[in-house]
């Protein structure tokens, strides 16, 4: 099936259709290298952030740290796809 095609499920009328979704970070796994080193960065940027909210205003600053985590786990798993 080509990425264009119409995609029909039983549950939908007739009426309506549905395209198929791109996989959504498409452009991390053709550049793995340069998305894991964007996305250190950014990691690195939000628990520079969060260090500054926790000392300047209030602990809210925290949740900050799950996203940081998150890209850090994306850009470790890139790198290793990028090795292959």
């Amino acid at each position: 099936m080509s990425s264009g095609a119409v995609v029909r499920h039983p549950s939908v009328p007739r009426s309506i259709t549905v395209t198929p979704m791109k996989r959504m970070f498409s452009f991390d796994y053709r550049h793995p290298r340069v998305m894991a080193r964007i996305r250190v960065a950014i990691g690195i940027w939000l628990l520079f952030l969060t260090a500054i909210l926790c000392a300047y205003t209030s602990w809210w600053g925290l949740v900050l740290v799950v996203p940081a985590a998150l890209h850090f786990y994306l850009a470790y798993r890139l790198s290793h796809r990028g090795r292959r």
